[in-house]
């Protein structure tokens, strides 16, 4: 089965995020993504693995703040 692949609309729905930061964070290469014919398109499997990776690093920074501000 091949992946499910995503535009830059689809990715801002499900992200919760405008279309230019979508746009953005792709080109900035904070955001996995590729280009098709100069459009940006995302692997939603990709999305999903980079969701949990930030909430996890999110998760660790706040525990770090916290033990310096005790």
């Amino acid at each position: 089965m091949s992946p499910e692949i995503l535009t830059i609309n689809q990715v801002a729905d499900l992200l919760h995020l405008h279309e230019m930061t979508v746009y953005r964070l792709a080109k900035e290469g904070k955001l996995p993504g590729f280009k098709v014919g100069g459009r940006w398109r995302f692997q939603r499997d990709a999305l999903e693995t980079w969701m949990v990776d930030r909430a996890q690093v999110a998760r660790l920074e706040g525990e770090v703040k916290r033990k310096k501000d005790a």
